[in-house]
Parts: C-alpha cells; structure tokens; sequence
C-alpha cells in the first residue's frame, strides 16, 4: 500500500504590473494632440449647449421644452469638464516652459 503525498497550495507572490506614466522621452506630460482633442470637444459641447438652451427657449408644447431643458443641462455639465481639463493642460504647459 502506498500512501498519496497531500500537496498544500503555493501561494503567488503579489506581483504588481509596472505602470508606465503618459510621460514622454522629453518629460512632457501632455501632448499638443490631447489639447487639440479637449478643445475640439469643448468646442462640440458648447455649441450643443446653446443651440439646446435655445431650442428650450423657442420651442412650445409640453415635451419639446422639457427635452431640450434636460439636454441643455447636460450639455453644460460635459461643456464645464472639458472647460476644466483644458485649463489642466494649459496649466501644464505654462508649468513645463
């Protein structure tokens, strides 16, 4: 008769995955790309908004206001984001010079 070793369970080292941060060979942090693209957006986003706050101004009945009323809002939300993360990497620039 022979007898079965019982294996215990061999645990995993934590290993963490490394990170690389968005920092290019020349140390920058941002790119003139990843401005364009917030500027570019919070381009989109305002003019969304105001041709909804309009839209909410100029149009009758019970649905059409309340539509346009709600989109305005969150247009003007997503147009403030992007108005900060603009004002983040320009900040970062003026920092970097």
């Amino acid at each position: 008769m022979s007898v079965k070793k019982k294996r215990g369970v061999r645990r995993k080292a934590n290993v963490r995955a490394k990170v690389k941060p968005s920092v290019n060979s020349q140390g920058k942090i941002f790119s003139s790309f990843k401005l364009g693209v917030v500027f570019r957006d919070f381009i989109l986003f305002a003019l969304l908004f105001l041709i909804s706050y309009i839209l909410s101004i100029v149009s009758t009945g019970e649905v059409f206001p309340n539509l346009f009323e709600l989109l305005w809002i969150i247009f003007a939300f997503i147009a403030i984001a992007f108005f900060f993360a603009l004002l983040v990497l320009l900040f970062l620039k003026w920092i970097r010079k």
